[in-house]
């Protein structure tokens, strides 16, 4: 087989939806191991400020870890953020996104089947399709998942089905309830300690990409660092609604993997657990010494580790 490439960035055309004038389309990476007949496919959205490179920072990177393992991994822009297509901000709520992201899996896996993917691969086998999502992109793969049932398991990373919660510093009092909860808490968040684990001995070149997150702007962008983005999606404020995704995460009826840093935005375990009542399994993962920024935690590979145990066997 000619194996002449690792990753490839790629265009994806997708629909355009109403309210927006010209073509629309999804950027993608795809990385394919270097020798590969069959293999399965993991589809990685990024959270909100941050694009598909955040998949693969610097020294750091989760795809290349899995295709080390011998998956195949596309990591994506959603509609309305990172150098995917941005539509007016009322235009990319969430069926939307999810009918753009739907259309984009597919045409990339038909790509993978049919031996067209560009870089000289031939027709590779796919296994299992398996969607996960940090952050925002949990809520863009879970709304994909309800609607158009797209892939063959799902894993939730940092995101929140019950009504994102962000935590507070011990000594800064509860976050907000009721219905200014939403604003509430975002107008107090110590964004960079929900963000990012702060430990006294963290290699220089960790150190160093984390301060560059937080220099760049958390979790509005005011100068994007590589792998971050200042566009979002509408539908970016759905997830502070505490019955926004009800409906939607009982949709998904395919196994599912939620995981969470010790310091995360998400309700507790059990809360979220039940919110997929028609899964047929929910596993739960904890990342020790993890903020909700996982891939910045020197405890990321634990998390890596997880989900290549969970696309082997979904």
């Amino acid at each position: 087989m000619s194996r002449r490439a690792t990753a490839l960035d790629l265009h994806v055309s997708v629909p355009t939806p109403d309210g927006h004038d010209g073509a629309c389309h999804l950027a993608a990476t795809v990385f394919v191991p270097p020798s590969v007949e069959r293999a399965p496919v993991l589809a990685l959205l990024p959270g909100g400020g941050y694009n598909r490179r955040y998949f693969d920072l610097p020294g750091f990177s989760q795809a290349r870890h899995h295709t080390g393992q011998g998956t195949i991994v596309i990591t994506m822009d959603y509609l309305g953020a990172g150098d995917s297509s941005v539509p007016p901000f009322e235009v990319s709520d969430l069926p939307t996104v999810a009918a753009s992201t739907h259309a984009g899996i597919e045409d990339l896996i038909g790509r993978l089947r049919c031996g067209t993917l560009a870089g000289g691969y031939e027709p590779i086998e796919i296994a299992e399709v398996i969607g996960a999502g940090q952050s925002l992109g949990g809520h863009a793969i879970v709304g994909t998942q309800a609607h158009h049932r797209t892939f063959d398991a799902i894993a939730v990373l940092g995101c929140s089905m019950a009504g994102t919660t962000c935590p507070t510093r011990p000594a800064s009092g509860p976050a907000a309830g009721g219905s200014d909860r939403a604003v509430g808490q975002l107008a107090g968040v110590d964004f960079p300690w929900v963000f990012h684990w702060d430990e006294p001995d963290l290699p220089a070149d960790l150190a160093a990409l984390i301060a560059a997150d937080i220099e760049a702007g958390l979790p509005a962008r005011h100068t994007p660092p590589p792998w971050g983005t200042s566009s979002y999606p509408g539908f970016s404020m759905l997830g502070m609604q505490d019955d926004a995704f009800t409906d939607l995460a009982a949709a998904v009826d395919v196994p599912v993997l939620f995981a969470t840093g010790e310091r995360d935005v998400c309700r507790p375990a059990q809360q979220e657990k039940a919110m997929f009542r028609n899964a047929p399994s929910v596993e739960v993962f904890t990342g020790t010494r993890m903020a909700h920024m996982h891939n910045f935690a020197a405890s990321r590979e634990d998390l890596w580790r997880r989900l290549d145990a969970f696309v082997a066997h979904p």
